[in-house]
């Protein structure tokens, strides 16, 4: 075997102790990227930012998503899923192109005067009255609602 020089020799021993110190720092920081190691998690279970990739969503959306739809384990600080969780509530949310989409209930307008507005003075002359214009647009409206009432 030939020998080395010792400069060689301690340049490698430090190349060597940095290489294994960052390895270590960078599993610590990103342990999702480490699932598949023989001594991660294995394949069965994923980090959120493992999830987060797969759903194509960030990792706060996961996080959002309720344990009872997606669950997890919590261990430490870390959220843990397990792999037939998440293909699980990807089927879930899978649309069958049946036509039937959820749509948020929203409030229909109404409209609440048939006649426009009337922001000048009012053809008798005097002041324009604001109160006394609303007052009549209810009265007005709840005459319609009696009438129809009535012819039901």
């Amino acid at each position: 075997m030939t020998q080395k020089p010792k400069g060689m020799i301690g340049l490698l021993d430090r190349l060597a102790t940095f290489a294994r110190t960052y390895h270590e720092v960078d599993r610590r920081e990103n342990p999702h990227r480490f699932v598949g190691s023989p001594d991660g998690l294995g394949n069965e279970f994923l980090f959120v930012e493992n999830v987060a990739r797969m759903l194509g969503c960030g990792v706060d959306f996961v996080r959002r998503i309720p344990r009872s739809e997606l669950p997890a384990s919590k261990i430490g600080a870390r959220l843990i899923y397990r792999r037939a969780d998440v293909v699980a509530f990807i089927n879930s949310r899978r649309d069958q192109g049946t036509g039937a989409k959820l749509v948020s209930v929203r409030k229909v307008r109404t409209r609440v005067a048939t006649e426009p507005l009337q922001l000048v003075a009012p053809e008798g002359g005097g002041a324009f009255d604001p109160v006394r214009y609303v007052r009549s647009l209810k009265k007005a409206e709840s005459q319609r609602d009696d009438k129809s009432k009535a012819q039901c």
